[in-house]
């Protein structure tokens, strides 16, 4: 404290000189205004099967996502496709004041991007985007819209990933359909042949072959042999182009299902974002802390001087014993 009082007019000075300069350079900092949007995950769920699926396989379009879609969703608000709609529709590059013929121009319209655009996940798994420009209007529509690009973004993608589904589902559901017609025009021709329900009809023939020749009945018997011939040579292809035939309409439906599931899903868009607050148009700054600049800036001043003035002290006193 001694010390202090003695060298008080070079501290002092120093002091003053470090509050005039902080509150000059704080005036000169362009002040930042701050918009956040604050919005859940909502679940990655299958739309159609949420919608008309079993119950045992439903899900809830209206539940909120977990852990895991909360990340999916920052990486997608990260991604390189929402930064360049927002450099493009607000022309950041000649907002942020960068020359398109410097020598890293994208570069620093990357770290200036970064800079004012932050996305988060917050300890009750929401996420939160906020956005920090010196414009006020601005910051509050940046921020809402890589809340809406980010779903737009992940419709496009699963609406390009089930396009192809249906696409696949079309052409198998077309095949199957032309296997099913070619095995029922095969089982129509036998069945023009006489065979229309083999258990039944060899049951029955079997019997009344029987009774013919109890009753010595020749014309019957030949009658019968003559449709237990055909039903023999036919018979076997008779049940299985039967069992072919139930076999493909089961999968016709199996396929027409996923098919129609998928179609839905390709056609319709579904938000996958529940926003619980949108970005306002900031009405205080919320950079730089002028006052915060000052007191920090001229008290960290007084404190490095007053460590130089003991150094050298102490070094003049070493130097004054040594000699």
């Amino acid at each position: 404290m001694l010390f202090i009082y003695q060298k008080k007019v070079p501290l002092i000075a120093i002091t003053v000189a470090a509050l005039i300069v902080s509150i000059i350079v704080s005036l000169l900092i362009t002040p930042r205004y701050r918009s956040t949007v604050i919005l859940y995950p909502a679940t990655f769920t299958n739309m159609s099967r949420s919608l008309m699926g079993p119950a045992a396989v439903r899900g809830d379009i209206m539940d909120f996502g977990e852990e895991s879609d909360a990340e999916r969703l920052l990486q997608v608000m990260q991604s390189e496709t929402i930064r360049d709609r927002i450099v493009d529709k607000y022309n950041l590059m000649e907002h942020y004041e960068i020359k398109e013929d410097s020598r890293f121009p994208h570069t620093a319209l990357n770290r200036k991007y970064k800079n004012n655009v932050r996305s988060r996940k917050t300890q009750y798994m929401a996420v939160e985007i906020e956005v920090l420009d010196t414009d006020p209007v601005q910051a509050a529509a940046m921020a809402n819209d890589i809340a809406s690009y980010a779903d737009s973004v992940l419709n496009i993608m699963l609406t390009e990933r089930t396009a192809l589904a249906v696409d696949v589902l079309e052409e198998e559901y077309r095949k199957q359909l032309e296997v099913k017609r070619v095995l029922e025009d095969s089982l129509r021709k036998i069945r023009e042949l006489g065979v229309i329900d083999y258990e039944s009809q060899a049951e029955v023939l079997t019997d009344a072959y029987a009774n013919a020749i109890l009753n010595r009945d020749t014309a019957s018997i030949k009658l019968f042999e003559g449709k237990l011939r055909i039903l023999s040579t036919y018979g076997g292809a008779y049940l299985g182009l039967r069992y072919d035939v139930e076999y493909q309409g089961v999968k016709l439906n199996t396929l027409k299902s996923a098919y129609d599931e998928a179609l839905i899903n390709a056609e319709r868009q579904m938000t996958y974002t529940f926003i619980v607050d949108k970005a306002r148009e900031a009405e205080k700054k919320s950079y730089p802390v002028r006052s915060l600049i000052v007191i920090v800036s001229t008290t960290a001043a007084f404190l490095f001087a007053l460590f130089f003035m003991l150094l050298a002290d102490a070094l003049r006193r070493q130097l004054l014993v040594r000699a």
